[in-house]
């Protein structure tokens, strides 16, 4: 059985590393990237994926660099933007989710800490099954779930459900290819 990873956030206090592994808050990201998204993209998250390689012996992702989690808030649904970069990013971009209006209170820092979980854990995790059943995947697999009620980051914090990341399943050359656009797509469960 593949195991999750659990996902307890924490919301940054005072100085501390901000290429950490976190969602929402200020990105920090590989130069150039910023001026390729519109104004209607949001950032959810950017994990250090040496953070996770303890607990990912499977090795589902790569374990250097970073991926970075983006919503394209334009129409609903939301489009995932899933992003992987092989270097240390160096541009902090302070107010990335004050451009969109909506989300513009989502400049705070959560801080991702790691642990193992059973796959069928039902709170913020990377990998495993979805707790709620999104319809129509089977050409995907779980990358991220996250729980509103599981912390205070106030995004979705309106919904009693799960907000999903999902990325192509048996994609043999995941590894190899920086882009996971073509295969990515988030769904929220409003339970």
């Amino acid at each position: 059985m593949s195991k999750a990873i659990k996902i307890t956030l924490t919301k940054a206090e005072g100085e501390h590393d901000l290429a950490a592994s976190k969602l929402f808050g200020a990105p920090v990201l590989p130069e150039g990237w910023q001026d390729e998204m519109s104004d209607e993209v949001i950032f959810f998250g950017q994990i250090r994926l040496s953070d996770i390689a303890p607990f990912d012996p499977e090795n589902r992702l790569p374990h250097t660099g970073y991926l970075y989690l983006f919503l394209d808030t334009e129409i609903y649904p939301y489009t995932a933007m899933i992003e992987y970069h092989d270097c240390e990013p160096r541009l902090v971009i302070d107010n990335f989710n004050e451009l969109e209006p909506r989300f513009a209170h989502l400049n705070k820092d959560f801080l991702m800490t790691f642990e193992e979980a059973d796959e069928d854990y039902d709170g913020t995790k990377l990998f495993g099954v979805p707790s709620s059943e999104p319809a129509d995947l089977e050409d995907y697999e779980l990358l991220l779930q996250f729980d509103p009620l599981d912390n205070e980051t106030g995004f979705l914090s309106e919904i009693d459900g799960y907000a999903y990341f999902f990325f192509g399943k048996g994609t043999e050359d995941r590894m190899a290819n920086p882009i996971f656009h073509a295969g990515a797509r988030f769904e929220i469960d409003r339970s």
